[in-house]
């Protein structure tokens, strides 16, 4: 079958009430290399859906997460599916507080704090926009540069390379730091009801687990192992777990 008759069965499946039968067909449309926003978030509700029912799998609620978040990356203004996703979190953390599960928290490194304030775009505008405004503090204070420098053009000119360089200064950072994390990192969500942390050898720390939903960032892949982008110690968790 191809990429089309796959993607409809498994959006007939979805609608007859059959979740596990769509999330067959569109795991095999993932595995073929097939990617779409709507793939991702029909995924997502099939996972919800077996989620909710009496066949319910362990991991469907991470799975269903990790869908929704993956449409959301293809398309960011999705209201649909940012909507489900706060749900399936809400689900899940009244499900791991029912259980007492204790859990480990990843607080970001200070530069993905610094930058996820800002989409990479955002920060690359900005970044342009102050340079815009350097040019035209500089061209300014060239075509003063005959006056007093407390004329109010020189003046102003130099107010705006201030403003400018350092406004620059700052975003430029942003926006490279930025797409370093973007070629660099890769988003994972812990689809297992609790991923144990590891050292580099595999070998399980004394530290609470990740729970199920739980967004990470990889920075290494290494066989059954995927190290966490950390600021400290080095930390893995085991591939089949994310």
């Amino acid at each position: 079958a191809n990429t089309t008759e796959i993607f409809t069965e498994a959006t007939q499946a979805l609608a007859r009430g059959a979740p596990t039968e769509a999330i067959d067909r569109l795991e095999l449309l993932a595995d073929r290399g097939f990617v779409h926003p709507d793939a991702s978030f029909n995924r997502g509700l099939a996972y919800l859906a077996r989620a909710r029912s009496s066949g319910a799998r362990p991991g469907d609620h991470g799975r269903a997460v990790a869908s929704f978040r993956e449409a959301l990356l293809l398309r960011p203004d999705d209201a649909s599916a940012r909507r489900l996703l706060d749900d399936v979190r809400q689900e899940l953390a009244r499900k791991q507080a029912r259980s007492g599960s204790s859990q480990h928290v990843e607080t970001p490194i200070p530069s993905r704090a610094l930058v996820g304030l800002l989409h990479e775009n955002t920060w690359a505008a900005l970044a342009l926009m102050f340079s815009a405004t350097t040019a035209v503090g500089f061209g300014l204070r060239l075509r003063r540069r005959t006056q007093s420098p407390w004329s109010s053009g020189a003046l102003a000119g130099a107010i705006l390379v201030g403003v400018g360089v350092l406004g620059l200064g700052v975003t430029g950072t942003a926006t490279a730091i930025a797409q370093s994390l973007r070629k660099n990192t890769q988003l994972a969500v812990v689809v297992a009801p609790d991923a144990r942390l590891l050292d580099e050898r595999g070998r399980p720390l004394d530290r609470p687990p990740l729970l199920e939903g739980t967004e990470i960032h990889l920075t290494t892949l290494d066989g059954p192992l995927a190290r966490i982008e950390r600021s400290a110690d080095e930390v893995w968790v085991r591939r089949s777990d994310i």
